[in-house]
C-alpha cells in the first residue's frame, strides 16, 4: 500500500506530535544506532524490540511511533524517503546501525538485509543459534537502496531486520499485542530476549573487527555455503561502486532472483533468443558492465537430462543492458540456448557496472 505522506516533512506539517506520533531519543553519542523508525501502533512489537536491544546494549536509540488508537499505519514512511531530522542526525553520526521494521506473515521469520555484510552475517548466525528462523529478506524489503536511511550512517550500510507479525506476536505472552499487553515487560517472552541478546552478541562481534570496510568470512551459509569472504567484490568497499549480486535460480524456464545487492540497478531479467537479458536502470550512460558467473554445482545450468551449457559471453552489453548469450559449446553452429529453455540450475552472478 502506498505512504499516506511522501516524506516526514509532509507527515510532520499534517500532524501532531504527542496526539499522532512521539519521538523517543536516547543520545549517549555511542558508536551504535538502534532504530524502530515505524514504532508504536505503526508496525506493532518494533519499540519494544528495539528498546530491549538498546537497554541490553547500552546502544543508542531512535523511535519514531504511532499513538492513535487506530490508523497508525497512515505513519509510516518508506525508509528511501525519511528525512526526519532528528534520525538523519543521528545515523549519520554512527559506525554502526540495527534498523529493526515490521513486515506481514503468518509464519515467524526475520528477514535479514541491510548493507553492513559483517554485521548482517554476524547476527544472522546468531539468531539462527537461538532458534529463530532468519532468513535472506526479500528484494522489496532487503534494505540495500544506499539512500534507505538505515544505510547512511558512517561504513554506508546497516544490518535491516524486517520482523513478520507472527514474529513479533511471539514476543508476547499468548500473542497479544495489544498495546496493553505489550506495555507490560511481565508479558514479554523469553523468545524477545532471545532475540535482542542475538542482536547485540552480533554488534559486539562486529564493532571493533570492521571499523572501514565489509570484507567478512562470517557465516558462509548465509550465501548458501559458497566459500565468499576476504577480498570478494559482493563485499561493499565503495559508495560509488555499482555492483549487482543476484542468486539465478531456474527451473523449467522460469526464473526466481534473490538479490544479494544492487537490485536498485536492474529493471528486469528476462528470457531473450539468444539467452538472458538484463535490463539496467540508475546507470550512467557510457557504463561498460562487466558479468561473472559461478554456478553453485557442476553440472551448471541443465538444458536436459544430458546437455548443459558450457559457454556464456556478453554478446550485447552497454548502460541500457546486457545480453548474455548462452551455448552448449562455444561452436558458431551451436545454436544459442533462451533462459526459457534452461530446465534446472542455480547460479550466482555478478555484475559491475
Amino acid at each position: 500500500m502506498a505512504d499516506t505522506y511522501p516524506s516526514m516533512t509532509a507527515l510532520k506539517a499534517a500532524t501532531v506530535e504527542g496526539l499522532d506520533y512521539g519521538i523517543v531519543t536516547i543520545d549517549n553519542n555511542k558508536s551504535v544506532l538502534i532504530s524502530g523508525i515505524h514504532g508504536g501502533g505503526i508496525e506493532i512489537g518494533v519499540s519494544e524490540s528495539a528498546t530491549l536491544v538498546q537497554e541490553i546494549g547500552g546502544y543508542d536509540l531512535f523511535l519514531f511511533e504511532g499513538l492513535r488508537s487506530s490508523n497508525n499505519s497512515e505513519l509510516h514512511v518508506t525508509s528511501t524517503n525519511y528525512d526526519e531530522p532528528t534520525m538523519v542526525s543521528m545515523v549519520t553520526d554512527r559506525s554502526q546501525h540495527v534498523a529493526i521494521h515490521g513486515a506481514s506473515g503468518d509464519t515467524a521469520a526475520i528477514n535479514v538485509g541491510g548493507l553492513d555484510i559483517a554485521l548482517r552475517n554476524a547476527i544472522w548466525e546468531e539468531l539462527r543459534k537461538r532458534g529463530l528462523n532468519a532468513q535472506l529478506a526479500p528484494t522489496n524489503i532487503i534494505g540495500e537502496e544506499p539512500h534507505n536511511v538505515s544505510n547512511r550512517n558512517r561504513r554506508g550500510g546497516c544490518c535491516q531486520l524486517e520482523l513478520t507479525s507472527q514474529q513479533r506476536k511471539d514476543f508476547f505472552k499468548n500473542g497479544d499485542w495489544s498495546k496493553a499487553s505489550r506495555s507490560k515487560r511481565e508479558n514479554w517472552t523469553p523468545t524477545l530476549y532471545a532475540f535482542a541478546e542475538a542482536i547485540v552478541i552480533g554488534i559486539e562481534r562486529t564493532r571493533n573487527a570492521y571499523q572501514n570496510d565489509r570484507y567478512t568470512t562470517y557465516s558462509m551459509d548465509f550465501y548458501n555455503n559458497l566459500s565468499f569472504g576476504g577480498g570478494d567484490d559482493i563485499n561493499r568497499v565503495s559508495n560509488d561502486k555499482r555492483v549487482v549480486h543476484l542468486r539465478l535460480s531456474i527451473s523449467s524456464g522460469v526464473p526466481t532472483i534473490t538479490y544479494r545487492k544492487g537490485s536498485e540497478y536492474i529493471d528486469s531479467i528476462k528470457s531473450a533468443p539468444e539467452g538472458i537479458l538484463f535490463t539496467f536502470k540508475n546507470v550512467p550512460s557510457g557504463t561498460i558492465p562487466f558479468i561473472k558467473i559461478l554456478y553453485t554445482s557442476s553440472e551448471g545450468f541443465k538444458i536436459d537430462s544430458v546437455k548443459s551449457i558450457g559457454y556464456e559471453y556478453m554478446r550485447s552489453y552497454g548502460s541500457e543492458s546486457l545480453l548474455l548469450g548462452l551455448k552448449e559449446i562455444a561452436s558458431a553452429s551451436v545454436s544459442h540456448t533462451p533462459m526459457s529453455a534452461i530446465q534446472s540450475g542455480v547460479a550466482e552472478i555478478k555484475i559491475d557496472l
